[in-house]
């Protein structure tokens, strides 16, 4: 017997110091609590063989709820893997300090009667090659080892173990974990008795630590979020957690919460007051019309503050009466309009929809609104609040030293007289009028008196170079023999003369003859000249 362990205890030192002289251990990496202790295969196929214990080598206890043992065969291919798991979510698994936890296969427990296991599995470890890894509960991998020819060992594998013999660390050694297989581990009978470390805790555990007290169990009515605290779900009817009431939504007679049907009907805006008269908070206005054969109610609508749109109020109340106006003060949307930069309103319907848009104004003076009248948005002076709009009260304007003064308008029957600007009856004006003489008549473009035109009538005769002009009656300039007198007939004048039909004018006659002599001796000058020189001469 002495024999049988010295034999492997020469093996197993011949390959330490063998495999010593290409590797050095790396002493600095020690485990600080569990680590695998001992493993065996099957032996020349004996699944009898096949344990895993674990050994809590801290000086405190570990919880180790959902730890797991991972064998993988020499390549790291195929494999299982069994986990501590817990029987239920309130309890934990804990292991002592310095106590064991063992996995074993079926085969095993059978071959060891009497021997309960921690954890079983079904066999299937390699005794000539393969690895053994410990992970925690987030699958971090705590401990390693690889035996044979295993790929991927902690530092250098350990060789297989042979008959009667299991891979085991030295559980006394200060540096019981160096993260080099070959130097932790070694060929050791396989420890016994094996008595497990394992004991279960039950949690108590607040489940709505955000709530006053201990809650081992979701208050009624309570859900949790994704960060673990528990409110009120306002609305059990639908899926996941509302901590309130979802927008666009209400609470129905049973508790349940129903969507409010969206309103994408149109509303329109028809007149602002930007700038009231004095101070304007409570007396600006936002004015709306109801177009709709039937009341409109205005929860979901919202009035938004243009260019930018980034400011608005939301209704959460209220209704338009069919054809209706109604007016909203600053003072309860919360809306100040600006004067002198302007701006624009817009209403958007709880649909989403954009209904109506005020223009933009500018400059907005005292008690001027801005109006939508016969579809143009203009100024006018009527400020009609809830009512429907009027335009600009036109006025008679006269600038007086800086003053405009603003004149009604005349009544019906009456026009402003603009010489003096008051308002004249229009039948009074016409009876004014003095009538005109038997032989007169009223022009009636200008309403002025003028003489009938008569063959009685005498006038007097136009004088020398003048002749009547059948139309007016009047003397005119006439030309002499094709020369044009050039007159002027804006300078014309209506004489009077005495009728002197049937009489012979010699002035008429003898100024003609003059004039044809002058022409004549104007026309015959160089032949008179010629003949006057030759005359001389001869």
């Amino acid at each position: 017997m002495k024999i049988q362990r010295i034999v492997p205890a020469l093996l197993f030192l011949g390959v330490i110091l063998g495999q010593s002289f290409f590797q050095t251990p790396n002493a600095e990496a020690v485990s600080d609590n569990v680590v695998i202790y001992q493993v065996s295969g099957a032996v020349a196929g004996d699944a009898a063989h096949e344990l895993i214990l674990l050994y809590n080598k801290s000086l405190q206890d570990i919880n180790v709820t959902n730890w797991c043992i991972k064998y993988s065969s020499l390549s790291d291919g195929s494999g299982f893997k069994k986990c501590i798991a817990p029987p239920n979510s309130i309890t934990e698994i804990w292991i002592t300090s310095g106590g064991f936890v063992s996995f074993a296969s079926s085969e095993f427990v059978s071959t060891n009667s009497g021997f309960v296991p921690d954890i079983a599995f079904t066999a299937g470890m390699n005794a000539t090659a393969g690895h053994v890894r410990l992970l925690d509960n987030n699958a971090i991998e705590i401990d390693k080892i690889g035996w044979g020819s295993a790929k991927y060992p902690e530092g250098v594998a350990i060789p297989a173990h042979p008959a009667g013999f299991v891979l085991s660390r030295y559980i006394t050694s200060l540096t019981i974990d160096t993260d080099n297989n070959l130097v932790d581990f070694s060929f050791k009978p396989m420890h016994n008795p094996i008595i497990s470390g394992l004991y279960e805790q039950e949690v108590i555990i607040d489940l709505c630590s955000n709530i006053e007290g201990l809650q081992t169990l979701l208050p009624e009515g309570f859900l949790q979020d994704n960060l673990g605290d528990c409110y009120f779900d306002v609305c059990p009817n639908l899926d996941d957690l509302q901590k309130e009431l979802a927008e666009f939504y209400y609470i129905d007679d049973n508790g349940n919460c129903q969507l409010v049907v969206l309103e994408s009907r149109e509303l329109f805006i028809t007149e602002l007051l930007p700038n009231a008269g004095g101070s304007d908070t409570g007396l600006e206005f936002i004015e709306i019309y109801n177009p709709h054969a039937e009341a409109i109610d205005l929860t979901g609508y919202r009035l938004k503050v243009g260019p930018n749109y980034t400011k608005e109020y939301v209704f959460v109340s209220g209704e338009i009466g069919a054809g209706q106006y109604a007016s909203f003060s600053d003072t309860f949307t919360g809306i100040v309009l600006p004067n002198t930069t302007g701006a624009q309103i817009r209403i958007v319907a709880p649909a989403g929809n954009v209904v109506s848009e005020s223009g933009l104004y500018n400059n907005a003076k005292d008690n001027i609104s801005w109006a939508f009248i016969e579809d143009v948005w203009v100024y006018t002076n009527q400020v009609t609040k809830g009512s429907a709009n009027k335009p600009y009260l036109e006025p008679a304007v006269n600038e007086v030293e800086g003053v405009t003064s603003v004149l009604a308008p005349c009544p019906a029957g009456k026009y402003r007289n603009t010489q003096t600007n008051r308002c004249r009856t229009i039948e009074t004006a016409v009876s004014q009028l003095t009538p005109c003489d038997e032989n007169e008549y009223r022009n009636p473009e200008t309403n002025r008196c003028r003489k009938v035109a008569s063959s009685t009538s005498t006038l007097k005769p136009c004088e020398a170079g003048e002749e009547r002009n059948p139309a007016t009656n009047r003397c005119r300039k006439v030309s002499v023999l094709g020369i044009s007198t050039q007159a002027d007939l804006s300078e014309v004048q209506d004489v009077a003369v005495e009728n002197t039909s049937g009489q012979i004018n010699w002035a008429v006659i003898g100024i003609a003859l003059g004039s044809t002599i002058a022409y004549m001796l104007y026309e015959w000058r160089n032949e008179i000249r010629q003949r006057i020189f030759i005359f001389k001469n001869s």
